[in-house]
């Protein structure tokens, strides 16, 4: 397969045949999008599963040009995308690691060569966000008393799979849980800075902690892209994100905005942030981030968060908002982030159910010892309006 016969077909897409997700279950996904895994590590060894029937079949389905469900998400976005600031996860890597790679090893679905790998060694976290889980926030499972099954020896056989293929990769992210807490990160860039400094690294943190050995290593390299997951300020940062101090994110936030690295924001629009969203991009932008610093989505799951269960009223409000935001031309990312809001909030059909939302909140702020009303009194009084 040459340069252009890659390009030219619209579903074939490098991870298969190049990287995989790990998920803190032990779960393996060709991508963090993937609706389905294609193994667990649990019970059968990652060599295995990137060269077994699930991985295979997709990777002969590509190359028919044909677009396996597994992958729907990346066609669906680049169906609908309207400008490169769109660019789905297929694209992305296409360009990231598709050209970088020897064209033929997609002539053949057998074959595998790692370059790329989302590492999301265990739910280790030191925040329960509200619109989170066990199964990716230690904090949770504790709240819950849940266990999230995991075993040490399948982490073992994943990590020695890596480590033996360090020197070939391109590009890796780091998520959790919480990446700056997990000692298989320590181990990992390690090695990795001996062996391939140059390497490209994206982190996805909440930035709660910089005083550990993995935030110090991260440092140290070139090549770093923080993504910080960030949804509010001040006392409504705090609640959302139980067991965190906004303090301390302003404080770490300062200390990455020295280092010559890329950084930028994930941000989930929701009922709770309804309003302070705005706030928040504001606040950003006042420290000097630009338009291309933030991606803003809507919350999806769990449902009884989403925003489209509050009333017309409401809504209507925060579409508004938008349409005040777009009038002052923002750029790049930003500006698709809230295009796409927009379309989200004024076409998706919604059954609106709020009671959910109210007795979810009730019972979590019994939990937890919280008072959600106190925190955000002008939602509820919108709400009993």
């Amino acid at each position: 397969m040459d340069a252009k016969d890659l390009i030219k077909n619209k579903s074939i897409c490098v991870l298969p045949w190049t990287g995989f997700e790990l998920e803190p279950s032990g779960n393996v996904k060709n991508c963090v999008i993937s609706t389905e895994s294609i193994g667990n590590t649990n019970t059968t060894a990652i060599k295995d599963i990137l060269r077994g029937k699930a991985n295979t079949d997709l990777k002969q389905a590509m190359l028919r040009d044909l677009k396996p469900r597994n992958c729907s998400g990346c066609y669906l976005q680049e169906k609908h995308r309207s400008n490169l600031s769109s660019i789905s996860s297929r694209l992305y890597y296409l360009k990231e690691i598709g050209a970088k790679t020897g064209l033929d090893i997609y002539d053949n679905k057998e074959n595998f060569d790692l370059r790329h790998v989302d590492l999301r060694w265990t739910n280790s976290c030191n925040q329960a966000c509200v619109y989170c889980g066990p199964e990716l926030s230690s904090k949770w499972a504790q709240e819950l008393s849940v266990k999230v099954k995991s075993k040490k020896d399948a982490r073992q056989d994943v990590k020695k799979f890596v480590f033996e293929n360090i020197e070939s990769l391109q590009n890796v992210y780091l998520a959790g849980g919480e990446p700056m807490l997990m000692k298989e990160n320590l181990e990992f860039l390690t090695l990795l800075k001996e062996k391939n400094k140059d390497c490209s690294i994206r982190v996805n943190t909440n930035l709660s902690t910089t005083e550990t050995g993995v935030f110090d290593l991260l440092c140290e390299f070139p090549n770093v892209h923080w993504t910080i997951s960030l949804e509010t300020i001040e006392e409504e940062y705090e609640y959302i994100r139980h067991h965190g101090s906004w303090t301390d994110f302003q404080n770490n936030l300062n200390i990455i905005k020295k280092l010559d690295h890329k950084i930028s924001f994930n941000m989930l629009h929701f009922i709770l942030n309804y309003k302070s969203i705005f706030t928040c991009v504001d606040y950003l932008k006042g420290l000097g981030f630009h338009d291309n610093s933030f991606i803003v989505g809507p919350l999806y799951t769990p449902k009884h968060l989403n925003l489209l269960h509050m009333p017309e009223i409401i809504v209507s409000n925060v579409l508004e908002k938008i349409n005040e935001r777009l009038s002052k031309k923002p750029m790049g990312y930003l500006k698709n982030s809230y295009e796409n809001l927009h379309k989200y909030f004024s076409t998706t059909p919604w059954k609106k159910d709020i009671t959910k939302f109210i007795t979810e909140t009730d019972i979590r702020d019994k939990r937890r010892g919280t008072d959600c009303r106190s925190v955000f009194p002008k939602l509820f009084k919108e709400l009993d309006a």
